[in-house]
């Protein structure tokens, strides 16, 4: 499914080769010609098994258009540095399985915001070559400056607050996008009642009814 699995152990060369390739080919310009279809991914973890669920939306109308989920054993062990070769081929599957196939992807995970390490939403959008837009609950790397992400003196998010007393999350873009169409997108797909944007608040909801069933 991926690059490796459990039985075979973590071939951290190969993951450096993986990992040079897609930071040279990191583009955080636009490269669309309009955005109308969204889709989230989530994922969730129980005894050593993945569940991941993707969810596509209109962006417009905010109607569901399609679901699709898979699971599998879980590919590694958890580490803050790699969660793109952890969680990236889980999405990809999961990606793969859409019939309707979306404008722009939203993962719960850091976007280019690490020069030498790859967030979540650049894996995913390098390999897709689509625009990816990375949402995080905690600010892993960079600091924080009012509602400016930033790493060194480099702009790489911002943070939003979706409900008044809520804490903020952080918008990174990952891929094909720029810092300020994600976070149009991002507000545009803001519904009062959730603190995520409603994609992903769906697809998080989902995927944890997946995993007690």
């Amino acid at each position: 499914m991926g690059f490796y699995s459990m039985k075979s152990g973590v071939d951290f060369k190969e993951l450096k080769d993986i990992e040079k390739r897609i930071l040279k080919g990191i583009k955080l310009q636009n490269s669309f010609n309009s955005l109308k279809t969204v889709a989230a991914f989530d994922l969730a973890y129980k005894d050593n098994r993945y569940f991941c669920v993707a969810i596509v939306l209109d962006i417009e109308t905010k109607k569901e258009i399609e679901k699709k989920q898979v699971s599998g054993d879980e590919i590694m062990p958890y580490s803050p540095n790699l969660i793109a070769f952890r969680e990236g081929p889980v999405i990809m599957d999961a990606y793969r399985e859409l019939d309707n196939k979306p404008d722009v992807l939203i993962v719960k995970g850091m976007g280019a915001l690490h020069p030498r390490k790859v967030g979540l939403a650049s894996y995913i959008g390098v390999i897709t070559n689509k625009p990816c837009i990375g949402i995080a609950k905690e600010l892993i790397y960079g600091r924080l400056d009012e509602d400016k992400v930033l790493f060194g003196n480099d702009l790489k998010g911002r943070a939003i607050r979706s409900k008044e007393f809520a804490n903020p999350f952080y918008v990174v873009p990952g891929h094909n996008i720029d810092l300020d169409t994600s976070i149009e997108v991002v507000k545009s797909l803001i519904d009062d009642n959730y603190k995520l944007p409603l994609p992903l608040h769906l697809a998080h909801k989902y995927v944890n009814k997946l995993k007690k069933d």
